[in-house]
Formats: structure tokens, C-alpha cells, sequence
């Protein structure tokens, strides 16, 4: 088997134990799912659940991760002459494209995080390491690093925002909140 036939293979193994576990979260509760539970679903051994995944918190947020790094691919993707902060809100498409196009699981999915003490912890390291991703492919921009890791915090504060508003309002249109999100903090230079 060649590298990228086992690593397509890994990776659909990894998404289907992730959408086994998110729908007995989103059914039983996050606390009350067992890793036992997720393996004996999935078709798995206990063991073999933990070479996917070191822990159930990383079932929930192990293929958003991946959306860091397409997130980050996107921005370097940019045209080169495109003002920093107009390439993040562009590239964040990304982002908005599994909620648009699963906004059900992607509302369940935030329901779960905001109500899991826990989940709410390990969203913060993924958005530190997109924060590093974006960082990085802003500076490839020849951004100043002062400059990126401001422009990549505050890109990742308004979609947490984005997030925030249509979990309260589920009826809102998630690219019109990121749209007016993103414009409230437009600097001037790029008005």
C-alpha cells in the first residue's frame, strides 16, 4: 500500500470514529459518551480508538484541524497584492463552508463545545495553533510578526464572534455576521 492510499485510508478511518463519536455526543451528552462506547460503535477496539484519537476531546476537534491548515493555505493563496486583513476575511471561506453546508451538525457542534467546560478548553488550543498557521502564512505576506499575530487574533476573535451570534440566533446568515463582523474591524488603510 503506498503512503498516500494508507493515508487516505487513516484519514477516512479518523472521520468516520469522529462522526460516530459527534452523534453520540450530540445524542447522549459529551460526559456521559465513554470512549468504550465510541470504539464498540464505531467497530473498533478501545486500543485502536486511541491510534485515531489520544483522547475524546480530540474525536470532536480532530478534523478541525486540518481546517487550520486550509484555512492558513487559503490566506497564502491570496493575491499577493491583496491587503492582509481583506486575504483573511476572503480565505475565511473555509470556515463558512461546512457551516453552510451542514449548518445542523455545525450548530449541534457548537452547542456541544459552548456547553462543555472541557470542550470549551480544547477549542482554545485549536484556536492556537490556526492562530500559529495564520501567523505564519501572513508572514510568508511579508507581514511584520507584531502584525500577524495581531491580524491572525483578531481574524480568529471575529469568527469566534460569528460562531457566538448564530448559536444565538440560528436564523442568521453565519456569511452576512462574517461579512459585518470582519468590516467592524477593517483598518482604515484598507477601507
Amino acid at each position: 500500500m503506498t503512503e498516500g492510499l494508507r493515508a487516505r485510508a487513516r484519514l477516512a478511518m479518523r472521520t468516520e470514529i469522529a462522526e460516530t463519536a459527534f452523534a453520540l455526543f450530540v445524542r447522549r451528552g459529551f460526559e456521559q459518551t465513554t470512549v468504550d462506547e465510541i470504539a464498540e460503535a464505531a467497530g473498533l477496539s478501545r486500543r485502536s480508538f486511541f491510534r485515531y484519537f489520544p483522547s475524546k476531546e480530540d474525536a470532536v476537534f480532530g478534523l478541525l484541524y486540518d481546517l487550520g491548515e486550509e484555512l492558513a493555505a487559503a490566506v497564502t493563496a491570496r493575491p499577493a497584492e491583496e491587503p492582509p486583513w481583506t486575504a483573511l476575511h476572503a480565505a475565511c471561506a473555509v470556515l463558512l463552508g461546512p457551516m453552510l453546508h451542514r449548518s445542523d451538525e455545525a450548530m449541534a457542534l457548537l452547542r456541544l463545545i459552548h456547553d462543555t467546560p472541557t470542550l470549551r478548553a480544547r477549542h482554545q488550543d485549536k484556536q492556537d495553533r490556526w492562530r500559529r498557521l495564520l501567523v505564519d502564512a501572513l508572514r510568508g505576506r511579508s507581514a511584520p510578526a507584531l502584525e500577524a499575530d495581531v491580524l491572525a487574533s483578531a481574524a480568529l476573535a471575529v469568527f469566534d464572534v460569528v460562531c457566538r451570534q448564530w448559536l444565538a440566533d440560528p436564523a442568521a446568515d453565519p456569511a452576512a455576521l462574517m461579512a459585518e463582523a470582519f468590516a467592524v474591524l477593517r483598518p482604515s488603510r484598507e477601507a
